[in-house]
This record gives C-alpha cells, structure tokens and sequence, in this order.
C-alpha cells in the first residue's frame, strides 16, 4: 500500500478518469510507434494523428480510425504509402 502522498504506479490520479489515463498512455505509445505524429482523441472518440511536420505537397497531414487499433492500421498505410512515393521519386 502507499504511504503518504505516493500511489500505485498504474493507478489513476484521484480525480482523474481511469479511461482518459489509458487513452493517454495508448496515444503516447501510438506516437513513440510513429515519430512525427501527434495522437489526439475527439469528443466523438474517434483516434485522430496529425502529422507535426509534411513530407511532400498534398499528402494526407492528419488520418484517423474509431479506434487505437484502427488509427495505427491507417498510420502504417500512410507511412507505407508516403515512403513508397519516395522511392519512386528516387528512381
């Protein structure tokens, strides 16, 4: 048990919704798998990325899916997509 003022390293801060601490956890996880992007979650729920920063002229800035899951499935077709056009434009 914690003494004082210390809590459980997976507890929720007393307060805080125990579903906004593991969104956030799951988006920081999101964005430490896809550098570059910011993870944010609207009011609707869906998952959103916005890139921080473009790579070419008219490439999608942000995707998003209804869930974490679905958000990273979307943000690996992206990058698949945008590094697939690097390629070719190397060539």
């Amino acid at each position: 048990m914690p003494a004082g003022n210390e809590t459980l390293a997976d507890a929720a801060a007393p307060g805080r919704d125990p579903q906004l601490a593991a969104n956030a956890e799951t988006a920081g996880q999101i964005e430490r798998a896809y550098p570059g992007y910011h993870v944010w979650i609207s009011d609707a729920g869906w998952w959103y990325a916005t890139r921080t920063h473009s790579w070419a002229r008219g490439q999608s800035a942000t995707v998003h899916g209804p869930g974490p899951g679905e958000l990273s499935g979307a943000l690996a077709e992206e990058e698949a997509d945008t590094i697939g056009r690097a390629m070719a434009g190397a060539w």
